[in-house]
């Protein structure tokens, strides 16, 4: 059980991190400006290729034939996509709560928020098991260890190129700050007298 939390969290972790590590997410907005829509582009393309790879790297790793994939990739494509969409949105009240801590916030503005993301990862334990259950199915036990251990080597060597090309980047371009505009501006707070 320890384990499937484990490579749940890094597996939605590195992929989510992934996508906003190279592009800003995108906020409530309606049209969002040119360089959004292409930083938006940017990002879903790299999600693409990403899991292109994986996916492949997985057939290989598990030993799927043509008919078996099929069956694993209908039960694990909206699964991984599920677990995505929550990480995201825990990220966001992550991030809401890091901005608590630092504002001229009330203390109950807090409470709300810690509840949030503790529901969010029940929401990402409950559906990565539920994952585990229906794969029971279409893969061995041997299969669904190898694909955990998998889950989490492969998200280790991701974190890893990000941090890579993040350090590169860096080298490019000295004193500026990589992927700017990531988070929003810190809370303008009010001027006591």
């Amino acid at each position: 059980m320890v384990h499937n939390i484990n490579t749940s969290k890094i597996l939605v972790g590195a992929l989510v991190a992934i996508c906003l590590g190279f592009a800003q997410p995108i906020l409530a907005q309606d049209a969002p400006p040119p360089h959004k829509r292409d930083r938006e582009e940017i990002k879903a393309r790299i999600l693409e290729k990403v899991l292109e790879v994986k996916h492949q790297k997985i057939r290989e790793v598990l030993v799927l034939d043509d008919e078996t994939a099929k069956k694993f990739f209908a039960q694990y494509d909206p699964a991984e996509k599920d677990m995505l969409e929550i990480v995201k949105q825990k990220q966001e009240q992550e991030l809401k709560l890091l901005q608590l801590t630092q504002g001229d916030y009330k203390d109950a503005d807090v409470d709300p928020t810690l509840e949030s993301i503790k529901d969010l990862n029940q929401k990402i334990q409950k559906r990565y098991e539920q994952l585990d259950n229906n794969l029971k199915s279409v893969l061995n036990p041997r299969q669904r260890a190898k694909l955990m251990v998998f889950e989490k080597e492969f998200n280790q060597r991701v974190r890893e190129k990000v941090k890579d090309r993040i350090e590169k980047w860096k080298e490019k371009h000295p004193g500026e700050r990589p992927f700017k505009g990531k988070r929003p501006e810190p809370p303008i707070r009010p001027n006591k007298k």
